[in-house]
């Protein structure tokens, strides 16, 4: 079981300090009492450097840390903790999902599916109204999550241990706890894409016409992009289903779609695009605006992040860019997802991220193997979820005006 890096660096530092107390007390030399804290230092050293932390200590290389019985034992756990951390700070997605801790159970996990309650009022003296889950309305009413075996493995020549820092292997493992993640992400996103309440679908265009997108191209006519009404659409399913969006997820490179839309994005310059730092008034830079003003407010600047971009969303909701989500970048077609992160789905973990090494004293060669086992699942049939599938990444237009000619 990993504990939390903190926790490491205040027992080393706990443990250092007691120590050094007994060593004072039973009278040692100074060259005793450094033999005595010579465990907690290293072990601080080590975890120091691992979360890129300078400390006024002593400093050891991996070579004294691994020939150090007291701390070998150690350094497993601190491995471990390190790629939970650095997997738990570059996931996106798998935060949303309800973690559930299964133990040594059989293969597979049953989760009830949990629907919306709704409350009553009560008459004075009056009896409750019963409230169940709805499952008698449902095709199921649980689902069945089997836990996988996830990992990865990584070869190390002896030299490059032996001849290494722990800066150069602190890197290391945040790239393996961050593989770790990135496969996590990217279940998820299939999941949603997947079990998700679908509302659009280009690719069923032609044999269902109501499954499409309505955004238009320059010509006025169908493109399979998204317009402002479609996401709304989307916002609106959710709250159908009685939940709220809260999110919409969706690859970085098709964040662009709502900025070139002319209606959420004004051509890149509206609201939280940047328009007073692009043209003011929206006409061309150097000639007059508004009431004489100048159309000029300084150097050109787009700005475009998550958190500016919401504002000019038409719901107020959370932009979350993931790279794992779905993007066909021959097709140039995507999936995003609209989601109340309030009822997801779960992961049922069944092993916690994990290290074990070993070495071949043949060729000297260590290897390091991280691994964990767990499923994914979606909750109340997807309902949390509407998905937008095989989105055109181009400009969407909006609609002509509709001009109507009366003879006399």
């Amino acid at each position: 079981m990993a504990i939390n890096m903190k926790e490491f660096l205040e027992d080393a530092q706990a443990g250092r300090a007691k120590a050094l107390e007994i060593a004072q007390k039973e009278g040692l030399t100074p060259e005793e009492a450094a033999q005595r804290t010579r465990v907690f230092d290293m072990t601080a050293d080590i975890v120091s450097k691992l979360n890129k932390q300078r400390t006024g200590g002593k400093h050891f290389s991996i070579k004294e840390t691994i020939m150090t019985p007291d701390v070998v034992d150690l350094v497993p756990r601190i491995i471990e903790s390190k790629m939970i951390e650095a997997e738990d700070t570059q996931s996106v997605i798998s935060p949303f999902f309800t973690k559930i801790q299964a133990g040594q159970t059989s293969g597979t996990v049953v989760v009830p599916i949990i629907g919306e309650l709704q409350a009553h009022e009560v008459a004075e003296g009056g009896a409750y109204n019963d409230e169940a889950v709805e499952i008698n309305t449902m095709e199921y009413s649980s689902i069945e999550i089997r836990p996988k075996k996830i990992g990865l493995k990584v070869t190390l020549s002896e030299e490059v241990i032996m001849d290494s820092y722990w800066d150069i292997m602190e890197a290391n493992l945040s790239r393996i706890g961050g593989a770790m993640a990135r496969y996590k992400d990217e279940w998820c996103a299939r999941e949603f894409s997947e079990h998700g309440h679908t509302v659009f679908n280009n690719a069923l265009a032609a044999q269902q016409p109501d499954a499409a997108t309505t955004g238009l191209g320059e010509d006025a006519m169908p493109n399979g992009t998204l317009s402002v009404e479609d996401f709304m659409s989307m916002c609106l399913t959710l709250m159908a289903n009685d939940k709220t969006p809260t999110d919409v997820i969706m690859h970085p490179l098709c964040w662009l779609v709502f900025a070139r839309n002319a209606m959420v994005g004004q051509g890149l310059t509206f609201g939280a695009m940047g328009a007073m730092n692009v043209h003011p008034f929206g006409t061309t830079q150097g000639t007059g605006g508004f009431a004489g003003l100048s159309n000029n407010m300084g150097p050109q600047k787009f700005v475009l992040n998550e958190a500016q971009a919401a504002f000019n969303l038409p719901m107020p909701i959370n932009v979350i860019l993931s790279p794992r989500v779905k993007f066909n970048k021959a097709n140039k077609t995507f999936d995003m997802y609209v989601i109340d992160r309030n009822n997801i789905g779960a992961i049922v973990q069944r092993e916690d991220l994990s290290v074990e090494k070993w070495t071949n004293p043949e060729t000297d060669i260590r290897i390091i193997k991280a691994k964990e086992r767990y499923g994914i699942g979606i909750m109340d049939n997807g309902k949390g979820i509407a998905v937008a599938k095989n989105i055109s990444a181009l400009p969407s237009y909006p609609r002509p005006s509709v001009v109507r000619v009366q003879e006399a």
